[in-house]
């Protein structure tokens, strides 16, 4: 081969392999599933913003400032942050946006007493052990909470289709856990059990 020709190919399996790498470093990033209804959390967990219609009536374009774990229960009793399930989601929705599309999709589950197969966004693998409550009971010398939500996850309630915001790997979670105020353990086997 020639010199030049040798020179690309390098270049080319050089910008592959950097490209391998660095995707690898963020697997999940920018992740953005179908899920089965157009949820947005913008609108449901978003803060209100209060505006007067065309006859003068105070109208919210905003959200509704619905918490994190009204829909996800489960972050402080277990390991994992639990889906929403139809009745949740019906406990609103058997009398509020009775017009939309996507609650006549929700009522349709609803009624077939099916769950709603969410597709999950944060999923770590199967070789890592995460627990939601540990993280989220974690309290500093003044009693408050070490981690939010949005910590890990977001600005959710800013996002109309939640995505993946975080590194989600090793190295970022024993970022968080090296911080000397989150005194948090760094040995193998806290993750890999």
């Amino acid at each position: 081969m020639k010199k030049p020709v040798r020179l690309i190919a390098l270049l080319v399996v050089l910008l592959g392999g950097g490209t391998l790498a660095y995707s690898m470093t963020r697997p999940r990033a920018g992740y953005e599933p179908h899920q089965p209804i157009y949820f947005q959390h913008r609108r449901m967990a978003g803060a209100p913003q209060w505006t007067k219609d065309a006859e003068g009536k105070d109208v919210n374009t905003g959200g509704f400032n619905i918490p994190c774990l009204y829909c996800h229960s489960m972050e402080y009793k277990g390991r994992h942050a639990t889906l929403p399930s139809t009745d949740i989601c019906m406990n609103c929705h058997s009398t509020v946006g009775q017009s939309k599309e996507w609650v006549l999709v929700l009522q349709g589950y609803w009624e077939r007493g099916e769950p709603i197969p969410w597709v999950k966004v944060h999923d770590l693998p199967d070789y890592v052990y995460y627990d939601h409550s540990v993280h989220l009971a974690a309290k500093n010398d003044q009693g408050e909470a070490k981690l939010d939500c949005v910590d890990c996850h977001g600005t959710v309630e800013e996002m109309d289709v939640v995505t993946v915001q975080s590194a989600f790997n090793m190295g970022w979670c024993l970022d968080c856990h090296r911080k000397p105020e989150m005194n948090a353990p760094t040995d193998c086997v806290t993750c890999h059990r």
